[in-house]
């Protein structure tokens, strides 16, 4: 992992080092349609003013449960979500460009140092194409390598990945779950890429095979200067692989911390509550598991002031009335949550 000091938008000390990946009260929100006209009759607030930074060869981990936006999020910086398909604000800057308001071209130039991997290792690769084929197809597209020098190029992305040169010309049929999540990596590879979207690489693989995943991510990071969004629901995992945590819950940034700082003092009631359901090696008897009352509220229909109010235990009338602001928490300077009950 990443050593250098975190850069933050919150109050305190602010690093010299400037953020690859900066963005800016990020709202993505889908309409509803229904009637003879479809019209639009509201929207599905997927992401809701999301703000977050990654400098450059850091790993942030965004971390939440199922359906709190974190997927949408990493497609949106992306732009990878269909035109017209939702309603999109806010900024998202790479490098210094602003990529809502580049132009087709240099966005195309763009997008060679910005790649995804994907959740699903099966729905990500096309049966029909070989694996050769679909690592060297954005080289050809961008004219990144001559051609012929692609083959001995997908040879090499093989190997820095773990497999032999000789699986080119093998399908996807042909490998299992983890070994298809390596040609995903093989392929997000392929273009030199300074930043990575993982989009919950590991969860639909084995708890060794994750582990097998996961160090091949880090010693990428580490010989080829990558940073990394990645996105999962497991903070166990998050915690072993980022530098950074941002904690998500329906459609809005809570907390942000340091690992380590996330994890051994958490702040917002939220965040407490997802590391107490993580399993411990020696568990304690003083070790008391949150257990959370009721269900996440609709986006569609979001509650009034504090997102997590109606579930959570420290709940007060200020909560229910007035959003929390992101402000700093535990005396951390790169420690910031959104809530009125803590400090």
């Amino acid at each position: 992992m990443s050593t250098m000091m975190p850069y933050t938008m919150a109050p305190g000390p602010v690093s010299p080092v400037a953020p690859l990946l900066k963005v800016e009260n990020l709202k993505v929100w889908f309409p509803v349609r229904s009637g003879l006209f479809s019209r639009i009759r509201g929207y599905i607030r997927a992401v809701d003013d999301v703000s977050l930074h990654v400098l450059p060869g850091e790993t942030l981990g965004l971390v939440g449960e199922s359906g709190c936006g974190k997927t949408t999020t990493g497609r949106a910086i992306l732009r990878l979500l269909p035109p017209k398909s939702a309603r999109i604000e806010g900024q998202v800057e790479f490098d210094g460009a602003d990529l809502y308001q580049t132009a087709a071209r240099p966005l195309r130039t763009l997008r060679r140092q910005m790649q995804i991997i994907f959740q699903d290792p099966v729905g990500s690769l096309n049966p029909r194409m070989t694996v050769g084929a679909m690592i060297s197809e954005p080289m050809l597209v961008h004219r990144l390598v001559p051609r012929p020098q692609v083959v001995e190029r997908v040879e090499d992305l093989l190997v820095k990945v773990g497999f032999p040169r000789d699986v080119a010309n093998r399908y996807p049929h042909e490998f299992s779950g983890g070994q298809r999540q390596r040609i995903g990596i093989a392929r997000a590879l392929a273009l030199k890429p300074r930043l990575i979207v993982c989009d919950e690489p590991v969860s639909a693989l084995d708890v060794s095979i994750q582990a097998q995943v996961l160090n091949l991510l880090t010693q990428l990071q580490q010989e080829m200067g990558l940073s990394y969004l990645f996105i999962a629901h497991n903070l166990a995992v998050v915690e072993h692989f980022s530098d950074r945590i941002a904690v998500m819950y329906l459609g809005k940034i809570v907390e942000t911390a340091p690992a380590r700082v996330l994890t051994a003092n958490p702040r917002h009631p939220y965040t407490q509550a997802l590391l107490s359901a993580v399993p411990k090696p020696v568990p304690r008897k003083t070790d008391q598991r949150i257990i959370l009352t009721g269900e996440v509220p609709s986006p569609v229909n979001p509650p009034t002031g504090c997102p997590f109010h109606p579930r959570c235990p420290l709940v007060k009338e200020r909560c229910r009335k007035e959003m929390p602001r992101l402000e700093m928490k535990g005396g951390d300077p790169g420690h910031v949550a959104a809530c009125w009950e803590t400090s």
